[in-house]
Order: structure tokens, then C-alpha cells, then sequence
């Protein structure tokens, strides 16, 4: 298809016009991802209405295109400044390390602030994920999780009352779980598993992490052991689905 030098946005090639015998929606889409792939994050991208014009479909279908960009992180929008190209994601993957280790394996600096820490009894339930008996004492601590200051993720985790009797004294903000234990116990997680559902933020979350409330986003249930397959924590952690992937690494059966 003949170009112009006009059919280029901040030195992105982009089609003249849309083929007819494709769906529209699907053409508009991949010109916002090859805008997207070639620019950097925070570029200003055109108008819902200059993008429909040049096109020459309705803005709904542009809208639509933005919104499933927006939900994957892809693209950012800002009240009153217009639409934006996102920041890149990060993976969350199935490894047993923690947030912490993550962010710094990928050169960020963690971080976290203690919501609630509390001590109280286990129901039937939460005493069979972590091998304790119905009514033994269990520490519930919610925190959030950021990197570099950004919020990342809503962490709520419980760990055995009698196997770590000060954590909620030892551990302040912007300190690592596994690192205190580390230091204060000397446990080491050595195996984990992970349980990956998609959720929708309720407003309580969206606020804490500073995003809108329903973005489609990540619910992460952790369980870890130690060396010698004691349960060390059980939790659930709910991560930004705009910031992050989750990644799995699959081979042939064995």
C-alpha cells in the first residue's frame, strides 16, 4: 500500500487507510499496538476522535480498542490529558522467591507498608492450609507492596503464631518477610505454589493501589514451605493487572 509522509505518528509508519475486507475493529487495535511497540512509554498518543476520523469508523469502535489496550496495561489514560503509552510489565512468575527478591532481580526497589497486623485464631480452613489445628493462633498481615514507589499489589498473608511469635513487632514497613525470617529464625522457604485467578479490583483495592475500581487484575494464592515441608505462610496477593503478565514455564511431561 502506497504511503505518504503523512501516514507516520512520531516516526511510526501507520496505514493510509483500512482495508475493507478486514474487520475494522481488528485493524484499528493493531495500529494502536504498532504505536505502542514504537514509542516511548508516557508519548501522548492521538485522540479517540483524530484516530476514528482518519479511519473513518465510529469513535465507540476507537473506544473500545483504547479500553482493551487500557485493561493489559498497554496504555494509560489520565483524566483530562488524554491517553498515553503505558510503562512496560513486569512478569509475575511461579517462582517460590519473594516480591521482594523479584523487584530486586529485576533492579527496583521494594517496598511495602503494613495495613494491619494481627494475631487471632485459625478457623478449620486456614488450620488445614497451614498443618495447625482448628483454633491455634495464627499472625494475618495485610500489606502494600510497591516497587520503586509504585504500588504493585495487596499482600494478605498468615503464618504460624507459635513458630514466629514476634513477627508483628520485627516487621516494619519496607522490610522483607523472608528476609526476617531469615534473619530471625532461620527459615528458609524452599518450595511454593501458586494458584493464578483473574479478578476484578473492588474499590477498597483500586484505592490502595491507586487504580480504577473493576480493572481485570490478578489474585495470587501462595503456599511455601520450608526445607523440612513445614507450611511456612499461606496467603493471597492481589497485583495490578496493568502493571503485570503472569508467566509460566512449561516442558514435556516427564
Amino acid at each position: 500500500m502506497a504511503r505518504t509522509p503523512h501516514d507516520s505518528f512520531h516516526g511510526v509508519v501507520l496505514p493510509d487507510a483500512l482495508e475493507a475486507d478486514r474487520s475494522k475493529g481488528d485493524q484499528i487495535r493493531e495500529i494502536l499496538e504498532t504505536m505502542v511497540r514504537g514509542l516511548p512509554p508516557g508519548t501522548l498518543l492521538p485522540s479517540e476522535r483524530s484516530i476514528a476520523d482518519r479511519y473513518g469508523v465510529a469513535r465507540m469502535t476507537v473506544r473500545q480498542k483504547v479500553n482493551e489496550l487500557v485493561s493489559l496495561g498497554a496504555i494509560r489514560r489520565s483524566s483530562g490529558a488524554g491517553t498515553f503509552v503505558g510503562e512496560p510489565k513486569l512478569r509475575q512468575g511461579t517462582t517460590m522467591g519473594s516480591f521482594s527478591e523479584e523487584m530486586r532481580a529485576r533492579g527496583m526497589t521494594p517496598g511495602a507498608r503494613i495495613l494491619s497486623a494481627r494475631t487471632r485464631q485459625a478457623g478449620d480452613a486456614l488450620a488445614g492450609r497451614l498443618g495447625l489445628a482448628s483454633g491455634d493462633r495464627v499472625i494475618e498481615i495485610r500489606r502494600l507492596r510497591t516497587a520503586d514507589g509504585t504500588p504493585m499489589a495487596v499482600e494478605h498473608t498468615h503464618l504460624p503464631a507459635a513458630r514466629f511469635p514476634d513477627l508483628p513487632r520485627l516487621l516494619g514497613d519496607d522490610l522483607s518477610l523472608y528476609d526476617t525470617l531469615r534473619a530471625h529464625w532461620n527459615v528458609e522457604v524452599e518450595r511454593a505454589t501458586h494458584r493464578v485467578s483473574a479478578v476484578a479490583l473492588d474499590a477498597e483495592v483500586a484505592a490502595l493501589l491507586g487504580a480504577e475500581p473493576a480493572l481485570p487484575s490478578f489474585l495470587v494464592d501462595r503456599l511455601a514451605w520450608d526445607r523440612f515441608g513445614a507450611v511456612v505462610e499461606w496467603g493471597r496477593s492481589t497485583y495490578r493487572g496493568d502493571f503485570y503478565d503472569v508467566v509460566f514455564e512449561v516442558g514435556p511431561p516427564s
